[in-house]
């Protein structure tokens, strides 16, 4: 049985036909020890979805020294490329004569360059790019974000911004060199422009606290005198005093509170 002979054939590594991944999409390597009929029963067998590639991509088929005949172009055009739908972007052969062929059908007998390239920024002189300054690049790279609420006890000192999505509890500390937030409930003591900063804020999901400090501004507060009470607000300095300022879009219901 022919199929049977072919199988027992292919188990050698010679002939089977290899698949190498590239940025253009697959390579395949033809052994030359199989037959042209051979070689165009493995091509049929293999199943059409192994050849599924990015719209970018193709198939590159590499022929190495074997000198193709007509025939055997016209099948592979034939049961490959137009019974499979399979898109080969290069028919590569060392053989002089099988290239020759190739250039004749007008089809592309080069290796296919990178697909998919990367746009490239157009680069500022280093003389003229703007430049971070060190206490700006300080600043971004201290940022600190905590993904959950902190208990009594817990603090926290950073040079940066101070983002909480959580509650700060009653007993837990932030000290951050710019500005803090706090997403939940605001209980416990911040104090923002800890280094001597004034161009910060605190920001809260809800004001429960009786102390907030900005650089070297203190603001007392409490549930009978402050209108902000149990609301969201913001708190600036504003020629060097504190102001707080109640958020009517983001101010947390009192059913909401947990």
């Amino acid at each position: 049985m022919p199929n049977l002979n072919l199988l027992k054939k292919i188990r050698k590594p010679d002939t089977r036909i290899k698949m190498e991944r590239t940025n253009y999409g697959i390579k395949f390597y033809l052994p030359e020890s199989l037959t042209e009929d051979e070689l165009l029963k493995l091509l049929v067998r293999i199943p059409a979805g192994a050849y599924k590639l990015p719209e970018k991509q193709g198939i590159a088929l590499d022929f190495a020294g074997r000198e193709c005949s007509r025939r055997l172009v016209l099948h592979m055009i034939n049961s490959i490329v137009w019974e499979k739908g399979i898109k080969v972007i290069a028919w590569l052969s060392k053989n002089d004569n099988s290239a020759k062929l190739f250039k004749e059908a007008g089809l592309i007998v080069n290796e296919p360059q990178a697909t998919i390239t990367l746009k490239q920024e157009k680069q500022t002189p280093p003389e003229t790019k703007p430049q971070a300054t060190p206490e700006i690049k300080k600043h971004i790279s201290a940022l600190k974000v905590v993904y959950n609420s902190m208990r009594s006890g817990q603090r926290i000192e950073s040079e940066g911004d101070v983002v909480v999505w959580g509650h700060l509890n009653p007993g837990a500390e932030i000290v951050a060199g710019g500005s803090i937030i706090v997403a939940g409930r605001l209980l416990g003591v911040v104090h923002a422009g800890g280094f001597g900063r004034e161009d910060v804020f605190v920001w809260a999901g809800c004001f429960e606290t009786p102390q907030v400090r900005i650089a070297n501004k203190l603001c007392y507060a409490d549930s009978k005198s402050t209108s902000c009470w149990r609301k969201s607000v913001l708190i600036t300095l504003e020629e060097g005093t504190p102001v707080i300022r109640e958020n009517k879009y983001l101010s947390i219901e009192k059913n909401d509170r947990r």
